[in-house]
């Protein structure tokens, strides 16, 4: 039904309402028989237009059911993006935990003070020679302060800046470190390289053999013997006093994330 037929409808069905009001305050039989007749005639119309108006209350109710059902679906859908961000940053958390449980598993020591840290940058070259870490001067962090990860060094503080510090690796050819082989009493001095490191000022006869565990050696006796690498090889040099010596770095720090940092 278009709007203007049913405009017309109700124009016709509200005169016919009235026109009955106004006939009830006249009693006589041909306004009797009018009424009856207009009963009659109209009874099918007003169940018609109760039934109309029935559906109309339904249909607004289903409207307000429906706004608020959509409310309810547009609330449980940003719930549940908050619920996948708040799941990512909990996985986020967890592996952070898990790489900070593996990097740092290891025995520290009592009376070494130390700062742990978290590597910013690494050596874009592809030889691992240098790493950034996020902590500086405002941690107290000084040159030649020994870092470690998972039980190894994996390097001295080069350059030290307010909130970040530059660290040379095991394979950095200007880390030079006190050492000793198998935690033995006598002292040498490991010079980094890429790929392998080596051990100076071996004496020939100083029994240094291939698979030797090479650990740091800390004159003051705070800082334990963390590992430096193990030995590749062990041969003759070019010097007939000293043997040449190389060794495989413990630790790489492409493989860690958190460090930590002995403050001498």
């Amino acid at each position: 039904m278009s709007l203007k037929k049913l405009n017309v409808y109700f124009f016709l069905l509200s005169s016919l309402s009235l026109l009955l009001l106004l006939l009830q305050n006249v009693n006589n039989p041909f306004t009797q028989f009018i009424r009856n007749g207009a009963f009659i005639a109209l009874s099918p119309i007003l169940k018609v237009q109760a039934e109309l108006e029935e559906e109309v209350r339904k249909g607004i109710e289903f409207l307000k059911d429906l706004k608020e059902e959509s409310r309810l679906i547009t609330k449980y859908n940003k719930l549940k993006e908050e619920i996948l961000i708040y799941k990512e940053k909990v996985n986020s958390y967890e592996k952070m935990l898990q790489k900070l449980e593996k990097d740092l598993d290891f025995n520290f020591p009592t009376r070494a003070d130390y700062v742990i840290s978290k590597i910013i940058f690494y050596d874009t070259s592809g030889k691992d020679l240098f790493f950034i870490i996020r902590d500086g001067q405002n941690k107290g962090i000084k040159k030649g302060d020994l870092v470690v990860a998972r039980g190894g060094v994996v390097g001295v503080v080069d350059e030290v800046y307010y909130s970040t510090s530059k660290v040379i690796s095991l394979f950095n050819e200007n880390t030079y470190l006190l050492a000793t082989v198998n935690n033995s009493d006598k002292v040498y001095v490991y010079h980094g390289g890429y790929p392998h490191g080596e051990l100076l000022y071996v004496d020939v006869n100083d029994t240094v053999n291939e698979g030797d565990v090479v650990l740091f050696k800390d004159l003051t006796m705070k800082v334990p013997a963390y590992k430096i690498g193990s030995v590749v090889y062990s041969g003759i040099s070019e010097n007939p006093f000293f043997k040449k010596v190389k060794v495989e770095p413990y630790v790489s720090p492409r493989e860690v994330e958190f460090v930590v940092v002995f403050k001498e």
